[in-house]
């Protein structure tokens, strides 16, 4: 991706985020309409909601390995030139010696901040800053596992957009017996089996998915306004519009007709007086009918 379609896409967010289309850190149904119209606008290229979607996923996922590393630095210098933290090299042997391990296929992701900080750091600040996680919520700070019991921060974004909608906490899977980490810490390997951390976080993850369904949800139904059903005393300007008269047997079937909504919305769909009329006559006909 072109750094002049980053800055495009980033600068596009912003906007979109100051016109409240960004409400519970998700883009509502016309932010991504906004988004997908305003990028090709800019770029000339025409991409999905999908394709922009995992543009932005690979950013927060950087975003979220750089963050992991800072927490992880607590107490060390801040290069503002580089927009990173300055790390000595007796540092970054430790702590890649505690992150990498091949055999496992675990790789640290914070090697990559050694020199620069990601671009756009302050903007990402502001796209994703309500979003990453600490360090301590892997089972070593910066680590990829290949096991599937893992909780990534994206997984749960990958949920089909035409599922159902539920907020509920769904039973925990058997977790799969991992072997320890030798060389993480004690805190880490207590945060990371505790089951009440799991479930708090499975749950945060679970509100932000259902959040972007229920803006969807709200968004699509205020378009398709439910037809207006008129008044009883609407109805009755129009039952004496039509030629009915008071104190007739008539305009006393009449007042007991438009008393249902079912009526009043049949009734007020006729076009014209001559056969709302008609209607009223043969509603009174078996209004008799029924009495012989």
């Amino acid at each position: 991706m072109r750094y002049a379609n980053v800055t495009y896409l980033i600068n596009i967010c912003k906007k979109e985020i100051e016109d409240d289309n960004k409400p519970m850190g998700v883009f509502t149904r016309t932010g991504w309409k906004n988004l997908v119209t305003k990028y090709e606008e800019k770029t000339g290229l025409k991409l999905t909601k999908k394709q922009l979607k995992n543009k932005l996923d690979n950013m927060k996922k950087e975003y979220t390995w750089f963050m992991e590393f800072k927490n992880a630095t607590t107490g060390l210098g801040w290069n503002e030139a580089k927009q990173t933290v300055d790390c000595s090299k007796d540092w970054w042997d430790e702590h890649l010696a505690r992150c990498n391990n091949p055999d496992k296929g675990i790789k640290c992701n914070h090697v990559r901040f050694r020199k620069q900080g990601p671009k756009h750091l302050d903007d990402l600040h502001m796209l994703f800053d309500k979003i990453h996680v600490s360090g301590t919520s892997a089972s070593c700070p910066g680590d990829i596992s290949s096991d599937d019991s893992s909780d990534d921060v994206l997984e749960i974004e990958r949920t089909p957009e035409n599922d159902e909608v539920k907020v509920v906490v769904s039973k925990r899977s058997k977790p799969v017996k991992r072997k320890r980490k030798a060389s993480c810490t004690a805190a880490e390997e207590k945060e990371e089996k505790s089951p009440f951390f799991r479930l708090y976080k499975n749950t945060c993850l679970k509100i932000e998915t259902t959040a972007e369904k229920i803006s969807t949800s709200v968004e699509a139904s205020s378009t398709h306004p439910t037809s207006q059903v008129p008044s009883i005393a609407e109805t009755m300007k129009m039952v004496k519009d039509c030629g009915v008269k008071e104190k007739i047997a008539l305009m006393h079937t009449t007042t007991f007709l438009i008393v249902k909504p079912e009526f009043r919305e049949v009734f007020c769909m006729l076009e014209t007086n001559e056969g709302r009329f008609d209607l009223l006559e043969r509603e009174h006909a078996k209004e008799m009918m029924r009495h012989m």
